[in-house]
């Protein structure tokens, strides 16, 4: 219900242009070099920036500056000989054969929750939006590993990049207007896959 405060991070909705997600997203399983994995936990739902070049570290999104690389969604790991399956990544385990799954698909649209009202006329106009949680690190459950990641309803914005474009409102039956935390549909605008840089084109050519 929108008119009760449960913050829940991203949550995969839709690919862009095309159907709702019935069987479940495309993950990428991530296998981080030695030392290249976060201090601080990671919750699914929580976005996460990967800024090797191999992908070879992950760590929270807690730096604007930085452009995330996808939205986390578990993990497994070896840990004192025993193999685990987890929906969050403890920080500062000391594991071996880590590998965490992330959707890293820029076109991916998610859930999440916003942190105050949002009219209908604000959700018609294209607004980019920071997301956050209440600490400079990510938070979340370690029950459920659920992220707290929310979407910051007063930093929507027509002239600068957010970390999330809203699409619309979602389409869950109990939404309307006037909810007090709306779930909206978003995207990441600040995906690091819509910042790469285009190699030249070479062309082969018989002499």
């Amino acid at each position: 219900m929108s008119s009760t405060k449960a913050f829940r991070g991203f949550v995969p909705a839709r690919t862009k242009g095309g159907g709702y997600n019935a069987g479940g997203p495309v993950t990428d399983m991530i296998e981080p070099t030695s030392g290249g994995t976060a201090s601080n936990s990671i919750f699914t739902g929580d976005p996460v920036v990967m800024p090797g070049a191999a992908l070879a570290t992950i760590t929270p999104y807690i730096v604007a500056t930085l452009k995330p690389s996808g939205i986390f969604m578990g993990c497994q790991y070896v840990e004192n000989g025993d193999q685990k399956f987890s929906r969050y990544w403890p920080g500062g385990t000391s594991a071996t054969d880590i590998k965490f799954f992330v959707i890293t698909d820029p076109d991916q649209t998610y859930y999440i929750q916003a942190s105050l009202s949002l009219s209908a006329n604000e959700l018609l106009i294209v607004k980019n939006y920071n997301c956050t949680v209440s600490s400079t690190a990510s938070s979340g459950s370690t029950v459920t590993g659920q992220s707290s990641y929310y979407l910051d309803g007063a930093s929507g914005v027509e002239t600068a990049k957010g970390v999330a474009r809203v699409v619309g409102r979602s389409k869950f039956p109990d939404e309307k207007d006037g909810d007090a935390y709306p779930i909206v549909e978003v995207w990441l605008n600040l995906h690091r896959d819509r910042f790469q840089q285009p190699l030249p084109q070479q062309y082969n050519r018989e002499e």
